[in-house]
């Protein structure tokens, strides 16, 4: 084994392991507090162990507890400090002293977080203490945290002169670890004192402020314990009202609220202090009572914070079932507390402050034999869910719910992966409901924006248009709780999806419109750019044939353009640009794609626009036998997958085609390969297709089949629209000679 101080001494291989270990515990130590770091550490505890090393295995126990108990496991905390016990026990004397002295005394700090869950047994909490005294003793170290561990037991378990006789030995060490008038020190202290005479323990906390030179009144905003001597002073409050002095406690409330106003103030207190100081102030009160229920777990644990609520909410509404499921939790969780230590103080501090003056209509609503998760959902629907002013997000859902929220956002992401139709609809409507019961619109977003890429990858035009719809009205209601990914995701489905619905002609113009409006208020707010905005009006006042239109809204998209560089991709914008412009103004193509030729580095960008430009040139009469030629041979460099064109018309390819021998055939029926029939998308497609078979190869029957589905596509636009503009546009381009 390799004690701390040899560890600079080793050389070679060794000491190349042995270096390697100490930085990846680093690397740990900086990980998010969650059950990745746990893992993380049990390897690194594994790796310690085989080199030898138990100077960083205890470190790694210890961070495991640390992790465990900040994140309310409270068995799974008390077994990592035992593990780490065991090696202290062994290896004592190869662990650095500082971290030692760091690991043994956190075991008064254990007994007040890991102990208060009451499942765990009395006799296993006094067996740990009893494994750190035995080390505390063996390393020479004073007993301080030992003995305030105990009187931190003995005080739960309602042993009251034992507490105190305790508390006074702790007191008399005089270790410079808990320094008389240090905040800590006093919380601690009040805190024993405060389970057995609450009279007591706030006049003790009213000397100790003097001694520590804390006046009453405003708390001076300078000083490093500020926000312990905010705890102490809410607890001052709560300890007076429970001695019978509700004008002091009202004097508190007043004075911190104006220090500090009540939501600062709901962030730094205790909450079932805060409730007692506030008890005047009903709507301050409130605030203070959904940030309690926000963050507790509402289990059998906070038997006095799930007191303080059901009062809180009892004053307001004693018959409601928000109140009455928060006594029952109450008084279940004081009477799990009370059968650990053989005592009724729990329930006497219940019965006799909490509830002794309030107006119960009934017995409490039964709670003992429901399960843990649906009490709590029954309690926050009650209640918390109605009263927020803002929905929850992903990043804020309540703590004792936090299972629940994950599933519902894991259910939405799922959407996606569904093997049918059918279980896309299920998995959406499920989705919907449980997101409207949990207020978390989030999920719906989420939902619904798969169900809109499924839709686009699938070609289903209809439900895309429609999930997109859904998924922004969905955002709309929480932009905030959106991860930047997929919004981003949603933000680059917008113009594709105005573009479809345009050529839709079952989806009506009033419908895009409103899409095109909720996307213009969404950017708004969350920032994203709003070029795309731009692009999709232009588009739709060129379906429409306003030109008059088109000439400002063309220059609004460059000047956006100009500002959102970065944000968008000025080639992809470009090229788009020119799929909407061409019908209406071939002459502008040219000058749209000429960047992108110049600058653009994607393969398939630089060949949708070099076929663009060789269609411009062949529209202009020009001579572009050679370019259509090179455009047809980089087609078949892609296996003739006209997608690796990017977004380009097929019918611009279909046009270079037939002015390349023996190419027609094969481009036709590569741009008709993955087509479905009568799909108004590829109404485009279908006119290009025919004008070269018809004029190419007049014996294929597809020619007139396709003519005849182009013209009945921009009969059906015409109709949706109320012009004749597509039909037109089609004759014009495709079939000038009727």
């Amino acid at each position: 084994m390799i004690r701390y101080d040899e560890v600079p001494g080793l050389t070679g291989e060794k000491a190349q392991r042995v270096r390697a270990l100490i930085d990846r515990s680093s690397e740990i130590w900086d990980m998010p507090d969650d059950l990745d770091q746990v893992r993380a550490w049990e390897e690194q505890i594994a790796a310690c162990e085989a080199e030898g090393v138990p100077h960083l295995a205890a470190s790694g126990r210890f961070g495991q507890y640390s992790v465990y108990s900040l994140g309310g496991m409270p068995r799974e905390a008390l077994d990592a400090y035992a593990r780490l016990m065991q090696i202290v026990g062994r290896y004592g004397d190869h662990i650095h002293p500082g971290n030692v002295t760091r690991f043994l005394g956190a075991v008064a700090d254990l007994v007040v977080t890991v102990g208060e869950d009451p499942s765990l047994p009395r006799a296993q909490l006094e067996r740990i203490v009893d494994l750190v005294e035995q080390q505390t003793i063996a390393h020479g170290f004073d007993l301080s945290h030992v003995t305030l561990a105990r009187a931190s037991l003995a005080a739960e378990f309602g042993e009251q002169d034992r507490a105190y006789a305790l508390l006074d030995r702790w007191q008399g060490i005089g270790s410079p670890d808990w320094p008389p008038f240090d905040a800590n020190t006093v919380t601690r202290e009040v805190a024993i004192l405060e389970a057995f005479e609450p009279a007591l323990a706030a006049e003790t906390l009213m000397r100790r402020f003097t001694a520590m030179g804390v006046p009453p009144g405003p708390i001076d905003e300078g000083r490093e314990d500020l926000t312990q001597l905010v705890l102490l002073r809410a607890l001052l409050g709560s300890l007076w009202a429970r001695a019978g002095r509700k004008d002091l406690t009202a004097r508190i409330g007043d004075e911190l609220v104006a220090q500090f106003g009540i939501d600062q103030l709901a962030r730094i207190a205790v909450i079932e202090d805060l409730l007692v100081v506030l008890e005047h102030r009903p709507e301050d009160a409130r605030v203070a009572a959904d940030v309690g229920l926000e963050n507790s777990p509402l289990d059998a644990v906070e038997w006095r914070l799930h007191a303080a609520l059901a009062r809180s909410r009892g004053l307001e509404d004693p018959t409601g079932e928000e109140a009455m499921l928060l006594r029952a939790l109450a008084e279940e969780a004081a009477a799990a507390h009370d059968a650990r230590g053989a005592t009724d103080i729990h329930m006497r501090e219940v019965q006799g402050f909490w509830f002794a003056d309030l107006p119960w209509a009934g017995p409490a609503t039964p709670g003992v034999d429901a399960d843990p998760e649906e009490r709590a959902e029954r309690i926050l629907r009650a209640g918390w869910i109605p009263r927020r002013t803002s929905p929850v997000t992903i990043d804020e859902v309540p703590f004792a719910l936090k299972d629940r929220y994950l599933e519902l956002y894991g259910q939405a992401m799922s959407v996606l992966q569904a093997d049918s139709d059918e279980e896309v609809e299920a998995l959406v409507a499920s989705t919907i409901t449980r997101s409207r019961e949990l207020r978390m619109p989030v999920a719906e977003f989420i939902a619904q924006l798969m169900c809109a890429m499924r839709a686009h990858a699938s070609g289903d035009h209809a439900a895309l248009v429609l999930c997109y719809a859904e998924a922004q009205h969905a955002q709309a209601q929480s932009p905030d709780g959106v991860d930047p990914a997929l919004e981003k995701a949603a933000a680059r489905l917008f113009l594709p999806v105005v573009l479809i619905a345009l050529d839709q002609p079952s989806i009506p113009l009033d419908r895009i419109g409103a899409i095109i409006t909720a996307e213009a208020a969404l950017r708004a707010v969350t920032g994203q750019p709003a070029t795309p905005i731009a692009v999709a009006q232009l588009a739709r006042a060129a379906h429409l044939g306003e030109v008059d239109g088109i000439g400002p809204l063309l220059e609004e998209v460059q000047v956006l353009l100009g500002d959102e560089s970065e944000g968008v991709d000025p080639f992809d914008v470009h090229l788009d640009l020119a799929r909407i412009l061409a019908p209406l103004d071939p002459g502008a193509v040219p000058g749209l794609v000429a960047d992108v030729l110049q600058s653009s580095h994607d393969p398939a960008q630089l060949r949708a626009a070099h076929a663009w430009s060789t269609w411009a040139a062949l529209r202009e009469g020009r001579p572009v036998d050679q370019d259509a030629a090179d455009v047809l041979a980089q087609l078949e460099q892609v296996d003739r997958d006209l997608d690796e064109f990017g977004d380009l018309p097929r019918s611009v390819v279909l046009e270079l085609a037939a002015r390349v021998p023996d190419a027609l055939d094969w481009a036709v029926d590569a741009a008709l390969a993955d087509v479905t029939p009568g799909d108004p998308s590829h109404l485009d497609t279908f006119a290009g297709a025919a004008r070269g078979l018809l004029a190419n190869a007049p014996q294929d029957e597809r020619g007139p089949r396709l003519r005849e589905d182009a013209l009945a596509l921009a009969a059906a636009l015409d109709r949706r629209n109320g012009d004749e503009v597509q039909s037109r546009l089609l004759r014009e381009r495709f079939f000038p000679a009727g």
